[in-house]
């Protein structure tokens, strides 16, 4: 997906990535689900800084850490704004 794509179509594959991505954690043997979360982290992290560069990854991964901070978490079936590629 480009940042061309209306935001709705970015948004359903968005949601569908999650969802698929879920799916998955759930297929993982139980040994390996406690990990599943600093998995994913370290290769959304990765991901992020490849596609926007460093910089702007430290600002996405900071406007979660807000969230965080203040109590919200991000709820795991819905996407949330991050980016202006999202908004």
């Amino acid at each position: 997906m480009s940042g061309s794509e209306p935001a709705s179509e970015r948004l359903d594959a968005l949601q569908r990535a999650m969802r698929l991505i879920a799916d998955a954690v759930e297929d993982l043997p139980t040994e390996c689900r406690d990990l599943a979360g600093n998995a994913l982290l370290n290769i959304a992290a990765e991901e992020v800084a490849q596609d926007v560069g460093c910089v702007e990854a430290g600002r996405i991964f900071a406007r979660l850490a807000d969230l965080l901070t203040r109590g919200l978490q991000p709820p795991s079936g819905d996407a949330i704004t991050l980016t202006a590629f999202d908004a």
